[in-house]
């Protein structure tokens, strides 16, 4: 859980099937309190569930049940895209069963080229694995304190035409898997893997497999993911051209 700190407005929620799970709407709600914070001061009770009702209106249809899984929060997915960062620092929060199938499904879904579907997810949540699994490669470390990884595995591809389409499926793949932990406001940290024979061994990998990368997923020690503002980029319109270079 998100820990309410003191100096937050707090009191208890009513159980609801619209607010079973924890919400993320810029303000942190979870089955017993609502906790506000904002950059000045903490808004009223009234303007909170004026706001909640409103996002709540917008978001759930007219009489549907709510099938969320039991993250921290949901977020729209505009706001899941500007919110995504990489995370390798995490609290020792555990990620829920229900988290990490959400999370994996959202791979399982991603596009793939003829729908070959050359991947397979090896998801790892063993502290001795994920330290092990953190010594396969020199931008891994993130991985020994990471809540759980998901290891993306192809075959050996028997041509380059192969090679390069399942990678590209892998990364179609890989960036549902990113969004789906960040719409339930967990954070995540890639690494390639250099020692395959190392990380075949840890995982079970046949040897005509590649383990191609991991995913650390953890909830972020640092900060909520949160929209940016002003992420790291290239200008948008150095970037996208129309209709010519």
């Amino acid at each position: 859980m998100v820990p309410v700190q003191p100096e937050h407005a707090a009191f208890p929620l009513q159980r609801d099937h619209l607010v079973e799970e924890t919400l993320y709407v810029g303000h942190i709600i979870d089955e017993r309190y609502m906790s506000v914070t904002w950059p000045s001061m903490p808004i009223g009770i009234a303007e909170i569930s004026q706001r909640l009702s409103m996002w709540l209106a917008m978001r759930q249809p007219a009489g549907a049940e709510s099938d969320q899984p039991t993250g921290r929060g949901t977020v729209e997915t505009w706001d899941a895209i500007r919110a995504r960062r990489n995370v390798r620092s995490y609290t020792d929060d555990t990620i829920s069963d229900a988290d990490l199938d959400r999370i994996t499904e959202a791979g399982w879904r991603a596009p793939s080229a003829s729908n070959r579907q050359h991947w397979d997810f090896v998801v790892v949540s063993d502290r001795t694995q994920l330290a092990e699994l953190s010594t396969v490669w020199r931008g891994a470390g993130h991985i020994a304190g990471a809540a759980a990884a998901i290891a993306l595995v192809l075959p050996e591809p028997p041509d380059e035409r192969s090679r390069l389409t399942d990678r590209y499926d892998l990364g179609q793949a890989t960036y549902a898997i990113l969004l789906a932990a960040t719409d339930l406001g967990i954070g995540t940290g890639h690494s390639s893997v250099g020692e395959q024979d190392k990380a075949r061994a840890i995982l079970g990998v046949p040897d005509d497999h590649l383990v191609a990368y991991l995913i650390g997923l953890g909830y972020p020690a640092d900060r909520p993911l949160q929209p940016i503002a002003k992420p790291d980029r290239r200008p948008l319109d150095e970037v996208v051209h129309r209709g010519h270079w």
